[in-house]
């Protein structure tokens, strides 16, 4: 009998079990560095590195009422058909630095995922609590499907924010039903870096699948401006904004 190929049988079957090690580097708790930190289990903290320029990126559906921390906040991801997993990040960008938390262990509450943690690197960074963002989607169907994050309390409608370091404007906004008329339409012609954010107040609109339709333009300097034309799937309940 061939007693190494049956040990690293057995190491492999046991490294197979193991789970996933978290994509950051351990570290001080005590500082605001984006490390593993743990209970519960996240990557967080802040990455001073320059922000990737030349894009434009929805970083953020969400609803939340947040002023300012406590010393614990929760998130909160809604459960669709079919999904599993979503996959989240959490953060807030600045011209250096931003921060991060991702590689979430959240708990499944039936209805709904969730995860709370310690505000700690929040409050140390100065983080303000409006500037806070979150994205959430699950994969369904080969394609990615968007669920708002409920970040502390619902205020009652959604945010859609989009980040760019370069001069964007938005010539075209809508939001669809089904392949039916847009029943939600506008624009920002006035070209601005940073965050641009839209919001819309679905509590009157029913539950369902619905598609995000956007016309953007990123300005160069001395050259022409590059067009940008989205869309993007995401799920729908008047029961999240209330």
């Amino acid at each position: 009998m061939n007693y190494k190929i049956i040990l690293t049988s057995l190491l492999i079957l046991s490294l197979s079990h193991l789970p996933a090690a978290a994509s950051c580097p351990e570290g001080n708790p005590q500082s605001t560095d984006y490390i593993h930190r743990k209970p519960p289990n996240r990557c967080e903290g802040i990455i001073e590195e320059p922000l990737s320029g030349n894009t434009l990126s929805l970083i953020s559906i969400a609803t939340h009422n947040l002023a300012s921390f406590n010393k614990t906040l929760t998130l909160q991801i809604p459960q669709i058909n079919g999904g599993k997993n979503p996959q989240v990040k959490v953060q807030s960008l600045d011209d250096k630095y931003h921060y991060q938390l991702d590689d979430l262990l959240l708990t499944n509450n039936g209805s709904r995922f969730s995860f709370s943690w310690d505000t700690y690197v929040l409050r140390q960074a100065k983080i303000p609590a409006n500037k806070l963002r979150a994205l959430a989607s699950y994969s369904l169907d080969s394609q990615p499907v968007y669920v708002p994050v409920i970040l502390g309390q619902t205020s009652g409608k959604y945010e859609f924010v989009f980040y760019s370091e370069d001069r964007v404007k938005f010539t075209n906004f809508e939001i669809l039903s089904k392949g039916q008329p847009a029943i939600y339409s506008t624009s920002r012609p006035n070209p601005k870096k940073g965050e641009t954010i839209f919001t819309w107040d679905g509590r009157n609109a029913p539950s369902g699948r619905y598609e995000l339709h956007y016309v953007a333009f990123i300005d160069r300097r001395d050259e022409p401006s590059d067009r940008i034309e989205r869309r993007i799937v995401f799920e729908h309940n008047p029961n999240w904004l209330k």
